[in-house]
């Protein structure tokens, strides 16, 4: 898989802004949660690629599940870049405290894909949050 997944993504590196087609033809963006559509302005306003949210590895959109768990639990949660490089792990800091290490990668789409499923995520914040 990691070859075939490297190849497009090699690809789609060398693709110009624009040539995507558009992920947002039909949807209604005015529909979207606001800091959706905030990302999406930022993306158009530099001439980049559309916006595509970070997901976990399950599909599941991570801003929500971070939102909620920050809400729920009263704490800050962050992904760090330990490199630059796209297939290196990152942190995740509760509170700017290191509970872990991630994998990422970014998928043919274009998505950036944490390499946990979202059930096994909300675990882990929550042990690192009580075992605090």
């Amino acid at each position: 898989m990691g070859n075939d997944r490297d190849e497009a993504i090699e690809r789609l590196r060398r693709r110009d802004p624009g040539e995507d087609a558009d992920p947002y033809a039909d949807i209604d963006v005015d529909e979207l949660p606001e800091w959706w559509r905030q990302a999406k302005r930022e993306f158009e306003a530099y001439g980049l690629r559309p916006f595509r949210p970070p997901r976990f590895e399950d599909g599941t959109l991570k801003y929500g599940v971070v939102e909620g768990l920050e809400t729920e639990l009263g704490v800050e949660i962050s992904f760090t870049s330990i490199d630059s490089e796209y297939t290196e792990e990152w942190e995740l800091r509760i509170d700017d405290e290191v509970v872990d290490r991630i994998g990422r990668h970014r998928s043919p789409e274009g998505y950036t894909v944490y390499e946990i499923d979202t059930d096994a995520f909300i675990e882990l914040i929550e042990s690192a949050v009580e075992n605090r």
